[in-house]
């Protein structure tokens, strides 16, 4: 039940911002719709330190229902707002569920864990492989609710596929070591947040691996916003773009695949190394400017997107203490939220150099990260406890 909550809750998140602008476009508020989708950005990337302190020293689930809880009704709440005519209404209540938004992601990735080494292996390659998932599928079913239905359907499918997630979150596995239970009692939230950034910062292979994957989501997040002039250069239509993040995702969830049947991930930190390189790659590849190579090119990101992100989470389950373990993913996905943002906003001034020279500095970000992560090393995979 815990991994089928992940996985329509991650769905029901990544139709969220496009489900909010299809929404305000059907009421002639297009620039409200983008607006709330940023404050929906930003907020996340402010409230993941704090939310994961609160669903760390929770000795249930209960506080990750909530949270998720929270989320949908705030986003239903900024429906009603828009369809209302109270923008500025909205955007106040965008900003106070997005505080709630990196519970998706992290929360349910602290989640998907357990004590047997293989059967965490495997938790690990569902995780990564459900955002590949849930990116493939979302935007299908965005825009045939859209079609159907009308401006309003899909922003009704984000709030049941959320509510469906949030249904499954007390099924959550919450592991705790013999004393945390008790230190969460006697330690002060702050110290809690405090020790959570300095496993962030101190810990060698955990600061390695949340270095890169900023660094990579910096490339990431420029590419992504590249992808509609991709289409309209190499097949004459910015829609094309679309067809290119099916085939990604698809090649995704076919690494992952073969990742999880060759028992791979018990090196995560080579796996989060390589693959990076092959993102970056792939980028590189797009970069020449043809459409087979364009294919090519989607085919080769997809087949590191999604064995680079379970390579990340397994080193997040290995390093971090069970104190500790849902501050380390939702501060992790705040920063990767962020790093992206800064990519997006990047690409606009890049685009002037033509879109060769923005995307060969996707490729050269993804390299970067690929050698910050080679720092990560591997080891036997205990937790380290602080």
């Amino acid at each position: 039940m815990a991994p089928l909550g992940a996985l329509m809750a991650r769905t029901g998140d990544e139709m969220a911002g496009t489900a909010v602008l299809l929404f305000a476009y059907g009421g002639s508020s297009p620039d409200d719709g983008a607006a709330v989708f940023g404050l929906l950005a930003v907020a996340a990337a402010v409230g993941g330190p704090l939310l994961g302190v609160w669903l760390d020293r929770a000795r249930s689930s209960g506080p990750l229902a909530l949270s998720l809880a929270s989320f949908t009704v705030g986003l239903a709440a900024v429906g009603v707002a828009l369809h209302q005519g109270h923008e500025g209404l909205a955007m106040v209540v965008a900003v106070l569920a997005g505080l709630f938004g990196p519970a998706v992601a992290g929360g349910w990735s602290a989640s998907l864990t357990d004590p047997d080494a293989a059967r965490a292996q495997r938790l690990a390659v569902f995780d990564a492989s459900s955002y590949s998932l849930a990116g493939l599928v979302s935007p299908a079913l965005a825009g045939a609710a859209y079609a159907i239905v009308g401006s309003n359907a899909p922003l009704v499918l984000t709030l049941l596929l959320l509510g469906a997630g949030t249904v499954c979150a007390p099924f959550a596995r919450v592991l705790r070591h013999e004393n945390s239970d008790e230190d969460a009692r006697q330690s002060h939230p702050l110290a809690d947040l405090r020790r959570g950034i300095a496993a962030i910062t101190h810990q060698p292979r955990l600061r390695a691996a949340t270095v890169s994957s900023c660094v990579a989501f910096f490339g990431f997040g420029l590419f992504a916003v590249l992808v509609p002039a991709i289409g309209q250069e190499q097949f004459g239509s910015p829609a094309a773009g679309s067809i290119l993040l099916v085939v990604l995702a698809v090649a995704a969830l076919a690494s992952n695949a073969l990742l999880d049947r060759r028992g791979a991930l018990h090196r995560p930190g080579r796996v989060l190394t390589w693959a990076t390189v092959l993102v970056g790659l792939g980028i590189a590849i797009a970069a020449a400017g043809h459409p087979v190579t364009t294919i090519l090119a989607a085919v080769v990101i997809g087949a590191g997107d999604g064995p680079q992100l379970a390579g990340l989470i397994q080193i997040r389950h290995q390093e971090a203490s069970a104190h500790l373990r849902t501050q380390i993913f939702t501060t992790g996905a705040s920063l990767k939220i962020t790093a992206s943002g800064i990519g997006a906003l990047a690409a606009a001034s890049l685009m002037h150099a033509g879109l060769a020279v923005a995307l060969l500095t996707a490729a050269a970000a993804h390299l970067v990260a690929a050698y910050v992560a080679s720092k990560a090393g591997d080891h036997s995979g205990e937790p380290v406890h602080l």
